[in-house]
């Protein structure tokens, strides 16, 4: 009777090990739709904090220099066509800066100061508070038309089709570099963005940039140190809205002046969607310190 009920449970286990496969092979992952949903006079208002450090080294000499920004923004959406392709008006509302060398003192800007106390390399910051510009978006990400042909799209580009945790999609453009006076050379690049989760509605994004073809010449890579980064975007999939956007960069570039030197490039950048009432008495709390 042992024996009979022991080839009984062996042959049962068997089965089911051999069922197992199948079970699983029938629970397919789930897959999402990721598309950007513009609400017809929705404003969306975002918090940005930055910081690029650059340190230039040279035999024993060696500089640093410090930028910091946080810089206020909101869009507007303008109106939404039949295809879901917004229009999205966008404004600079607030910018505060500092400059440093080495252990200098800092040179600070606030766009709420007076004019009179701005330094000239601020003057071009200053022109763009306040001022609108528009541009048509489709719910991809995609930039179908903009006023200002140097405004670059703020979205990042999102899959056509489908998909599940663990799928990426690319994105291919072109960087020009100068390689003479008045010669410059396209390069290109790609920025391939992964699925890496999704939780309570929010996806988060994983993404990389890298440059697709040999750079020899460190003039070339000097150019383009700033133009790798990597970083995590969380996007809201029912509002069809970015929460987040958290961006680093460290590189380096070797034999910047004539096979000696190198320079390295250090970079944050943190956007968070924020309240604009629980903004506005932020600001107040802050300027009132």
């Amino acid at each position: 009777m042992r024996s009979f009920v022991f080839c009984v449970l062996s042959i049962a286990l068997v089965q089911s090990a051999a069922l197992l496969p199948l079970t699983f092979a029938e629970e397919e992952a789930p897959q999402y739709t990721l598309r950007y949903k513009y609400t017809p006079s929705e404003f969306v208002h975002y918090a940005v904090e930055s910081q690029n450090k650059i340190i230039v080294e040279k035999n024993e000499a060696k500089q640093t220099s410090t930028n910091t920004a946080k810089t206020q923004k909101h869009y507007r959406v303008v109106g939404v066509d039949q295809e879901g392709n917004g229009t999205l008006e966008m404004t600079i509302d607030r910018v505060q800066m500092s400059a440093q060398f080495d252990d200098e003192a800092a040179a600070t800007f606030d766009s709420k100061d007076p004019k009179q106390k701005d330094l000239k390399q601020y003057d071009k910051i200053r022109e763009t508070i306040g001022k609108p510009s528009r541009m048509v978006c489709s719910p991809l990400g995609k930039v179908i038309s903009k006023a200002d042909q140097s405004n670059q799209g703020f979205l990042i580009p999102l899959p056509e089709n489908q998909v599940k945790v663990g799928d990426n999609w690319k994105e291919d453009y072109d960087i020009e570099v100068a390689v003479g006076k008045t010669l410059r050379k396209k390069v290109p690049i790609r920025r391939i963005f992964t699925l890496e989760s999704v939780q309570d509605q929010i996806a988060v994004i994983e993404f990389k940039t890298n440059i697709l073809t040999r750079l020899n010449d460190p003039k070339l890579g000097l150019q383009l140190i700033q133009k790798t980064p990597s970083g995590t975007i969380k996007l809201d999939i029912e509002k069809g809205i970015i929460v987040s956007q958290d961006v680093s960069l460290d590189k380096a570039q070797v034999g910047i002046f004539d096979g000696q030197g190198a320079m390295r490039a250090i970079s944050s950048r943190v956007e968070t969607l924020v309240n604009p009432s629980e903004l506005a008495q932020k600001n107040q709390d802050s300027d009132s310190q």
